[in-house]
């Protein structure tokens, strides 16, 4: 079955001529939660908003970070330090932080695999509050020190898998193509190096960058050009 109008779908071939990938590429793509799919008949059906968000974010040239350089960079960009890289990468990658982050976002995309879910509203706030959990999204872009308020905002978080596999369990989390919770799964490594509540400021930055929402989108070009 799919949700929503058909005419917000597009076959998986039509989706790999749009973004210039194989079609074999697009379903890996489709497997790590970077494009929403449904199977129609024999048919799989990607979403249509996700390829044309993609071609937005495309890069001019270079290939997209692993998760750790990722989120090295996003670290060097607000001021911090990753461990365990050596000198000259880490040389590289400030020369990239001096320029800004905003003309790499789509670089940047791999930080995280998303799953889109839908929860009782009852259990946000639960779900919000979790120990394991990193605050991210618009709302909570305030407690990231950026200019944006949206309380009423779909709940999103930063998780390593375990910790994924848990809420989605505990508080009954299912699939949708409407979500009120976003969970961004990152490498255990990289979610060691998330010490605090709320995600590094670059990193929500770049979260409200993917929102189709224009004032997110302000508020991530203001917060991630360079300085």
């Amino acid at each position: 079955m799919v949700e929503g109008r058909l005419s917000d779908w597009m076959p998986a071939s039509e989706a790999a001529a749009a973004l210039g990938l194989t079609r074999q590429r697009v379903l890996q793509l489709v497997g790590d939660g970077a494009l929403r799919s449904r199977v129609l008949g024999h048919q799989t059906l990607v979403r249509r908003e996700d390829v044309e968000a993609r071609l937005e974010l495309r890069p001019a040239s270079g290939r997209r970070y692993s998760p750790r350089r990722a989120w090295a960079l996003i670290l060097l960009w607000d001021g911090a330090t990753p461990p365990g890289l050596d000198a000259p990468t880490l040389s590289r990658l400030r020369a990239v932080a001096r320029r800004g982050l905003w003309d790499v976002r789509a670089r940047l995309a791999s930080r995280a695999r998303r799953r889109d879910l839908r929860a009782h509203s009852s259990d946000l706030a639960r779900l919000a509050a979790e120990g394991a959990v990193v605050r991210t999204g618009p709302r909570f872009a305030a407690e990231a020190g950026l200019g944006l308020v949206a309380p009423d905002a779909q709940v999103e978080l930063y998780v390593d898998a375990s910790t994924a596999r848990r809420l989605e369990r505990r508080y009954a989390l299912r699939p949708t193509d409407e979500p009120n919770v976003v969970l961004r799964v990152v490498p255990d490594e990289v979610r060691a190096w998330l010490s605090g509540p709320v995600a590094p400021r670059a990193a929500v930055a770049l979260d409200l960058a993917d929102d189709r929402d224009p004032r997110s989108q302000q508020v991530a070009r203001e917060a991630l050009t360079a300085r």
